[in-house]
């Protein structure tokens, strides 16, 4: 699977978008997913499988000023 631009390999057999946010360090509350072209809801992190041919974009959000 592609995770903003970089080929990433899935670990185990079955996971879950929170399963892989969870490998990559990001909070959900902070974060906006892509998957193959559509945004998936937080409510959906859990139930959403992943497959080796996704295309992944996750955009976090920063404070600052």
């Amino acid at each position: 699977m592609k995770v903003n631009g970089k080929e990433l390999s899935l670990n185990q057999k079955e996971m879950n978008l929170q399963e892989l946010l969870d490998n990559l360090l990001l909070n959900k509350e902070k974060v906006v997913v892509e998957l193959d072209g559509e945004i998936i809801t937080k409510e959906d992190f859990f139930t959403t499988k992943l497959k080796e041919s996704n295309i992944i974009e996750v955009i976090s959000f920063v404070g600052g000023g």
